[in-house]
């Protein structure tokens, strides 16, 4: 079957399978897609439609169950949220601040300021020299610093 046939006939299926699992719409959406993705990449035929329907599920739910036990393990706040676990206005703004810097800052700032890692250690994490971990310190604090408004904190 062509891939549009297939999400014609098993994507509302495979929707509220992720819908129940996940209790999520946005989840379930992107569970459907990963499981069309696995259809897509799959070589051998199916013996029928019947074969075919359950392989879907299956490789559904346990996209579902992979997305359950990744959140279980890095729990996180939505975005909406992050106001009512800052409370104090100064760590809201300084939130807000983190959210917009380049990736590559974010995650030396949480290795070095949450997880406590040392320099070192975060070289042979991220896989970069030593210097070169503390020059994404220095203009990452450089660059937090212009998006607070040249205000010194922290």
């Amino acid at each position: 079957m062509e891939i549009e046939e297939v999400f014609q006939e098993f994507g509302n299926m495979l929707y509220r399978v992720g819908v129940v699992m996940l209790r999520s719409r946005h989840d379930a959406e992107d569970a459907v897609q990963d499981t069309l993705i696995k259809y897509m990449e799959h070589k051998s035929e199916f013996e029928s439609k019947e074969h075919l329907k359950a392989w879907l599920l299956r490789v559904n739910i346990n996209i579902c169950k992979n997305k359950l036990r990744f959140y279980q393990r890095h729990p996180s706040i939505p975005l909406e949220q992050l106001g009512m676990v800052y409370r104090d206005e100064e760590d809201c703004v300084l939130m807000e601040a983190l959210m917009e810097l380049p990736a590559k800052y974010k995650e030396i700032f949480l290795l070095y300021y949450v997880e406590g890692y040392k320099i070192r250690e975060i070289s042979e994490i991220l896989k970069l020299s030593e210097s070169a971990v503390k020059k994404r310190l220095e203009r990452g604090r450089e660059k937090l610093n212009e998006l607070l408004g040249g205000h010194e904190n922290g």
